[in-house]
């Protein structure tokens, strides 16, 4: 059996698994939620995006008449080509941003500093 490309690490796996079974309402507000994480911690390419826009088609394997909301889609995408420690941590975001929503805690304050300020911060000589 062949190996999804977020397969190789367990927490990956469940983020994106736990996007995948979301209603669509949820992959839109998660994958918007999730291209602001992206974009404050400078990885979100806004023109790429828009570019891949109508070229990315992904369907999860084993999921031939998959419904994936195109933000999700392309934030899947964005993920795939990351670095594997920002997928790291924005899987950990993704999953606990889908646990709020799941929770019917969408109107949760989120905590303005959080993991990925760390990552944004260029590393200081010292």
């Amino acid at each position: 059996m062949t190996q999804r490309w977020y397969d190789k690490d367990p927490t990956l796996s469940m983020a994106i698994s736990l996007l995948h079974n979301a209603s669509s309402c949820h992959q839109e507000m998660a994958a918007r939620y999730m291209f602001k994480v992206m974009d404050a911690m400078h990885l979100l390419d806004i023109e790429a995006l828009r570019t891949k826009e109508d070229r990315v088609r992904f369907m999860f394997p084993g999921f031939r008449r998959s419904k994936f909301e195109a933000h999700a889609r392309h934030l899947v995408e964005l993920l795939k080509h990351l670095p594997y420690e920002h997928q790291q941590t924005l899987a950990v975001q993704l999953i606990n941003y889908i646990y709020i929503l799941d929770c019917g805690l969408s109107d949760f304050p989120l905590p303005e500093e959080t993991v990925y300020s760390e990552l944004a911060q260029p590393e200081s000589a010292g």
